[in-house]
This record gives structure tokens, sequence and C-alpha cells, in this order.
């Protein structure tokens, strides 16, 4: 029951984020009923919803009949399978799959409903906004579009301040070395060192995979520069994810991006972008890192804390050759895309 209503919340934001990657680099408000985007009719309710509605149309808009795009209901299944797994990892656990975290693990009754304290949903609810945060920008890439300024500021703020106000959504100490016994709770420097080195890791890896994602970007961020946009754009989503599971974690997370986005279909980006393929991979990257957190804590081939720093620079050293495999075309070829959009603008 838990787990299909966490499907049926995920696929409705998914349906909900599919609005936001559609409209908001188009300028367009997200308030407002659905319309066919070809015959400009206002959807039923019952059109909108998520997987089943586009399977009871067909495939086809109601009134025009022209069809429409499987995008759509495959995002949206998508993130509804990230969030069912992320909250059935949490809830039948009390959040103990993650390091750190009180093994309380939880009890169920006979019909198998856990409890579950207030501390271990809000970080669950956490967690959920934040991957809903990466996949809206994810979208918006896989469109060939720029990460508009408003969803950058309203994403990092999203995942930024909670964890400024409750440190123990910081899951992880910031540093190198920790005891195990160490705790989250009531520790706000450290809170503010993960947003500042999640931060930092961002700008770092971003450089790193520069030569295939973002060839002609100036690395000093200068906004003059040619493909300068991009690479912001690539730096804000790995802050994104820097933020929710720490600089250590990140490392190992893009990496495994990186693999899932050379396996995105073309039909889900715009043109042969590596930016668009490697977007769609962070967040179900992210995911997964989320919900088995502790298991790849304790293992010791994982960038943790407390992992030995060879490990982490053998990661590190994937994310100088991995990019590789996002790129399918000519990397002018994805210079290009964004080229004739700001022509367009």
């Amino acid at each position: 029951m838990i787990a299909g209503w966490a499907f049926f919340i995920g696929s409705s934001i998914g349906s909900f984020l599919n609005v936001v990657a559609w409209r908001m680099p188009r300028g367009m408000s997200i308030n407002g009923r659905s319309h066919c985007p070809r015959c400009d009719n206002g959807l039923q309710w019952y059109d909108n919803l998520p997987v089943f509605g586009w399977l009871a149309l067909g495939g086809r808009c109601r009134f025009c009949r022209l069809p429409i795009s499987p995008r759509y209901p495959i995002v949206e299944a998508t993130v509804g399978l990230c969030v069912m797994w992320m909250v059935v990892r949490g809830v039948y656990s009390d959040a103990s799959h993650l390091p750190f975290w009180p093994k309380r693990y939880g009890y169920s009754t006979s019909l198998w409903m856990p409890y579950l304290s207030n501390d271990s949903l809000a970080m669950i609810t956490y967690h959920v906004t934040g991957i809903a945060c990466l996949w809206a920008l994810a979208l918006v890439r896989a469109d060939g579009s720029r990460l508009p300024r408003q969803l950058m500021y309203w994403c990092l703020a999203v995942v930024a301040v909670p964890m400024l106000v409750v440190p123990y959504f910081a899951v992880m100490p910031w540093t190198v070395r920790e005891s195990d016994l160490w705790s989250p709770n009531g520790q706000y420097l450290n809170a503010a060192m993960r947003v500042l080195t999640g931060g930092a890791m961002a700008v770092m890896l971003a450089r790193m995979m520069v030569k295939y994602l973002c060839p002609t970007a100036d690395p000093k961020l200068n906004p003059l520069g040619e493909s300068t946009e991009r690479l912001i754009d690539l730096i804000v989503l790995l802050a994104v994810a820097a933020i929710l599971v720490g600089w250590q974690a990140v490392i190992p997370v893009a990496v495994v991006a990186i693999l899932i986005g050379a396996a995105v279909p073309a039909m889900f980006i715009h043109g042969a972008d590596p930016l668009a393929r490697f977007a769609l991979g962070l967040p179900i990257a992210t995911t997964l890192q989320i919900a088995y957190w502790g298991w790849l804590h304790r293992w010791e081939y994982w960038p943790s804390v407390n992992t030995h720093a060879g490990i982490t620079l053998a990661w590190a050293a994937a994310i100088l050759l991995l990019p590789r495999l996002l790129v399918t075309a000519p990397r002018s070829r994805a210079i290009e895309l964004d080229r004739d959009q700001a022509e367009s603008d």
C-alpha cells in the first residue's frame, strides 16, 4: 500500500515536472490547467492521471487526435519509481538505511504498516524534494534549454536552506575522518560546511568534465565566454546532488550518472547533447545513493567518510575519462544546439 501511494505521488510529481520543463524555459506560467501543445485545448482532470491518462487516450490528444510524446508517461513512471524506492527504503527502516542514523528499524503491524518517527518522515520528505529538484533541472536540459535562473535559485535553496535549519538533514560529516559514533543532530557548523564543500566539489567536478560536456566553455566562468552557460548549468546540477549526498559521495554518483546517461535512448534528449545525457542520469544515480547510502558507506571501495584516499582518487580519475561515453556525435553539435536556441531567444 505504501509503495503504491509513493509511486502515485512520485508520478504526479513527474507529471508536474513535465509542465515545468516545458513552460519555464519559454517564460510561461506553471499555473493553470494543462493543455495540448498542438491544438491548445485544455485537458480533463482524468486525462492528467500519471501514466494511465496517456494509456487511456492511446497516446493521442482527445480533441485533435495528434500523437502525444511517450516521454510524458515515461518521465512520470521513472520519477514515480525513484520516489517509491526512496520512500519504501526509508519508511520500512525508519530511515536507518542512512549512515550515522539511529538503528531503530521501526516495527510493523499485522498489515505490515511501519512505525515512522517524525525526524525520519522529515528526512524522507527532504530527500524526495531534492530528487524532484534534480529531475526538474534534468528535464529542462534534456530539452536542450538553458536552466532558467529562477529554477536554479529555487532548487539550490530547496536543498541548502533546510539543511542549514535542520542540521541532521546533512546525514554525513563534511570531514574526511570521523568517529562511527558521530551524530548530525545539532551540528549547525557541519551543515554549513556540507553546503560549502558540496558547492566546491561541484565546481571541481564540472571543470573535470568540461572537455566533453562543455568543450568551449570558459573555465573562469566569464559570462561572455562561449558555452559558459552550459558549464554553469552543469555546476548547478552537480551542486544540488553534492549538497544532498555530500562532497565525498557525489564523486561516485557522478560516475554512475555518466554510465546511466550513456545508455539513455536518443528519443529522450534534444539532439546529441552529452550534457543532457548526464543530466538525466544524475537524479537516478542520486536516488540509488540515498536508497542504499548506509550499505555504500560501509563498502570500502565507495568514497565516503573514513575511505582511503586512493579509493577516492581512483573514482575521481574515472571522471576525467568516462564522459567520453556520453558523446554520440561531434562535440560541436552540442554547442550548436545551445547557440541556435540563444539566437531564437
